[in-house]
């Protein structure tokens, strides 16, 4: 059994997925790719990751995702994230953040261009926005009294807000067994995409199912298959 993950972030984890889904890239449930999400700390600060790979026939994808932090009187303060999207037809995607909050500014470089914005309070890289659903869900006893949850996030897009709907609890067969865990939904406006993630209870609400629909149909399922702790 896995020593479960503290709000003070004070261990290192590991997280391993199994790719699968429909189309356009996966079909029903045959496995396509892996995805590893891990945290550890470094000497001062802590570094969490994301990397996928998938590929069904000539097409692929690979992406990858740090996210550096500092863990400071029960607060988090975002260092830096880099970003990376590389797909079969398509040119790379790169997105590099540096937080500097002594200067309150957010130096932003994607494919090339830099850009320097005011850092707005409480922004959010793309993926430490889903460490912080964990980390929110720790402190407000798993959102039981919580029907929608706001995030800013600066994205390719700049400044965005994530809005998640509360699901409640549910219960999900993996390879870990079953599972206790909160449904959240990511819903954008003015779109059928739409992300759901399934946190899980007894593991300090780590991220054990995401599953991407576009207009009702599933596009692609990451599942849980192992956790280590190190």
């Amino acid at each position: 059994m896995v020593r479960k993950v503290t709000l003070s972030v004070k261990i290192q984890a590991k997280v391993n997925f199994e790719g699968m889904g429909a189309k356009p890239l996966l079909r029903g449930k045959k496995k396509y790719g892996r995805a590893t999400r891990k945290l550890s700390k470094n000497n001062t600060s802590y570094s969490l990751s994301f990397n996928t790979s998938a590929s069904i026939f000539f097409y692929s994808i690979d992406t990858s995702e740090i996210s550096n932090f500092l863990w400071q009187d029960n607060k988090v303060a975002l260092l830096s994230y880099k970003g990376k999207d590389s797909r079969t037809f398509k040119k790379d995607k790169h997105l590099q953040l540096n937080f500097d909050h002594n200067n309150q500014t957010l130096i932003a470089k994607m494919n090339g261009d830099i850009s320097e914005q005011t850092l707005k309070d409480d922004v959010l890289d793309p993926l430490f926005v889903f460490e912080m659903l964990r980390l929110d869900a720790l402190k407000n006893d798993g959102f039981s009294n919580v029907k929608q949850l706001h995030y800013t996030v600066y994205d390719t897009s700049g400044f965005k807000e994530f809005n998640f709907l509360n699901g409640g609890r549910v219960t999900i067969d993996t390879p870990l067994g079953e599972l206790n865990c909160i449904k959240l939904s990511r819903i954008r406006k003015n779109s059928t995409r739409k992300t759901h993630i399934w946190l899980a209870i007894d593991y300090d609400y780590i991220p054990i199912m995401l599953l991407q629909e576009h207009k009702e149909e599933e596009v692609a399922t990451l599942l849980i298959s192992s956790i280590e702790k190190h």
